[in-house]
């Protein structure tokens, strides 16, 4: 795998890896941000800004303890800012702990410092434009996008690489050598061709601590052991930002203003810019991608940099010589390196192509280009470059798609509306159709009896049985319109209700005192289980009640043959409301009919007996009161009807 790759199902769009990235090494493919591993530098800003964790940084970790089984001779580079990585451990308990891992030497890498700070000052000496190369991340930025820099770059190894030359020198060169450190570009660097077959894996502080919970070792159960030689001096504050003048020798004087020292990806990408365009008269160039190495991504705390900076510092007066007497220890191995050009070169658009790429996302006018910078591009013109070039989408741009949202909102709430005026022409055709049946019928029916009314009075013979018994038939038809017409007002526009503190026991109690008689008569049994008899609602209590009568007819019609009639009153814990269930052991209602039974006419049975807006009428009424019904039913074995209101409190 690349030093760095995407993990997809947790990448969510957020394009902070785009904003961060210096080397623009991401490639945006269906909405997922993908590493583009020639780009990459490995300097791991994207690891460190993606709070999804959807970066995934190469392991080394299963190879490094094929090596530690094999019992091969491994040796560990352990680098500079450890004693930062495991601030809350002895250092030396941290040696004994990779011993017991199965290293067979764990040597500091500030070793390798020392022999390349003795070099920083010959070269400083020369007064020609030098760049430090201890940061490998600065090193590939300048290869690939600044090539014309390559002659500033120090022709030396970096510290990782020069201790690998040293302890191969030392102990044994064929010995399998492991770094473990915080930087994510030494991943990178152990393959580079030009320093390549030095290291045979690098860890991660993250990585050695998983090793270390894996194997079960506890670093404070370990016991304490000295580092290898060779020993380090002054090479161990390499991690520290300007501690390589300090191991050099050198002295950054602000009158003299020879040597620049800055870390971080923008101040060191501003420094290289700066100096391709020739605006710098400074000779040395200490730069870090990190802010020091004490702050890589590969650390695995969340202390402060000046609080690792003291941590280092602390370390090197307690462990190390710092002003140690006579030369420095000189190794016969070459520390100089070459580089290469490995210039990312991409096509270029024309104006007209970058101006209908701005078209396609309504960026017709220079004041349209917002650069906003959400995309994770500082300008517009820069991401419509990157799309140009195949490594960003045109719908990355966040204004343009809350435009096209927007716009689409505003579609969808139109169809939305065209398709509620069509649902209510159609509803209002069949609530005509049905009043103009419910009502047509008893009238045609009156109008009829009136015709043989005038038929008997115009006869020789009046016949009042007759006579008497059309009028009774037209007093129930009229009365039937009447009721209908009541119906339809209460549906259209039921009276508001007038809340008042309602015991939902007591009205229960009363409403069934109503009906008794006629659903004892149909052989029904009336069962009440009322845990809590002090449970109050907000309610309407005569619209309630007729609410309540209703539902009992409902389901007494439901059981021709007698059967049951359960009420139960609950409170719905953390809700506010009171549950007022209704439950029959009838018919049942079927699942297509489950839909349509508050809609209004809807009916099963004659319309003689019903018109079909007592539920409809119920269901407005309950979300009147801030309530709701819900209805629960299988065929052939009954149905309940759940009401819930809203509890009453008593302040």
């Amino acid at each position: 795998m690349a030093v760095v790759e995407t993990i997809k199902d947790r990448c969510r769009r957020c394009y902070a890896c785009v904003r961060h990235c210096p080397s623009k090494a991401i490639r945006i493919e269906q909405g997922q941000a993908m590493v583009i591993e020639e780009r990459c530098i490995g300097c791991g800003n994207c690891v460190r800004v993606c709070t999804q964790k959807a970066k995934k940084i190469e392991s080394g970790v299963r190879e490094t303890l094929d090596y530690l089984s094999s019992r091969e001779n491994t040796i560990a580079l352990l680098a500079p800012s450890f004693p930062a990585a495991f601030h809350d451990q002895n250092p030396l308990r941290v040696v004994g702990a990779l011993h017991r891992l199965g290293f067979d030497r764990v040597v500091q890498v500030a070793v390798g410092a020392d022999a390349l700070a003795a070099k920083y000052a010959e070269l400083a000496i020369e007064k020609k434009p030098v760049i430090s190369t201890p940061c490998p991340a600065v090193v590939y930025f300048i290869e690939k996008y600044h090539p014309d820099l390559l002659p500033y770059l120090a022709p030396l190894v970096s510290p990782m690489i020069a201790t690998a030359k040293i302890v191969r020198s030392f102990y044994d060169k064929n010995a399998r050598v492991v770094f473990i450190g915080p930087c994510i570009a030494k991943k990178k660097e152990k393959d580079d061709r030009n320093v390549k077959d030095l290291i045979d894996q690098v860890l991660t502080f993250e990585e050695l601590y998983q090793i270390f919970d894996d194997q079960q070792i506890a670093i404070n159960d370990s016991l304490e052991r000295q580092f290898d030689d060779p020993r380090p001096r002054l090479g161990a504050i390499f991690p520290i930002s300007g501690g390589l003048l300090r191991a050099a020798g050198l002295e950054k004087d602000v009158l003299q203003n020879d040597i620049i020292v800055t870390e971080g990806s923008e101040r060191v990408l501003n420094i290289l810019q700066r100096l391709q365009e020739g605006e710098l008269e400074e000779h040395f160039f200490d730069l870090l991608f990190c802010e020091g190495c004490i702050n890589g991504p590969g650390m695995v705390n969340d202390l402060s940099v000046f609080t690792r900076k003291d941590i280092i510092i602390n370390f090197v007066k307690k462990y190390l010589q710092v002003d140690p007497p006579g030369k420095p220890s000189v190794y016969k191995v070459s520390l100089q390196r070459d580089y290469e050009v490995e210039a990312i070169s991409a096509e270029q658009p024309s104006e007209e192509e970058i101006q209908k790429i701005f078209a396609q996302i309504n960026k017709f006018k220079p004041e349209d280009e917002l650069n906003c910078g959400a995309c994770g591009y500082s300008t517009c013109r820069e991401k419509a470059i990157a799309v140009y070039q195949g490594i960003a989408e045109v719908e990355m741009c966040f204004p343009y798609l809350i435009e096209r949202l927007e716009k689409v909102n505003k579609e969808l709430m139109n169809a939305q509306q065209r398709v509620v005026r069509s649902a209510q022409l159609a509803t209002m055709g069949k609530m005509a159709a049905n009043i103009a049946h419910e009502i047509n019928n008893p009238l045609s029916g009156v109008l009829n009896y009136l015709k043989f009314m005038q038929k008997l009075i115009d006869s020789d013979t009046l016949d009042l049985e007759r006579f008497k018994k059309y009028l009774v038939t037209m007093e129930k038809e009229t009365t039937r319109v009447s009721e209908f017409v009541k119906g339809l007002l209460d549906f259209a526009k039921p009276a508001e209700p007038q809340i008042q503190k309602v015991s939902a026991i007591a009205i229960i109690e009363k409403t069934l005192f109503i009906v008794s008689h006629q659903v004892s008569l149909q052989n029904i049994k009336i069962e009440k289980e009322f845990p809590n008899q002090d449970l109050y609602i907000k309610a309407d209590f005569t619209q309630l009640q007729q609410i309540l009568i209703n539902m009992i007819i409902n389901s007494a019609q439901a059981m021709p043959n007698g059967g049951s009639i359960i009420f139960r009153v609950k409170k719905v814990a953390d809700t506010g409301f009171v549950q007022i269930q209704i439950e029959d052991t009838g018919v049942g209602i079927s699942p297509e009919h489950k839909d349509k039974i508050f809609e209004p006419f809807f009916t099963t049975r004659d319309h003689d007996s019903n018109i079909g807006l007592g539920l409809s009428t119920a269901y407005s009424i309950i979300l009147m009161h801030d309530g709701d019904i819900e209805v629960k039913s299988q065929v052939g074995k009954g149905t309940c009807f759940i009401l819930k209101i809203p509890e009453f409190h008593d302040r």
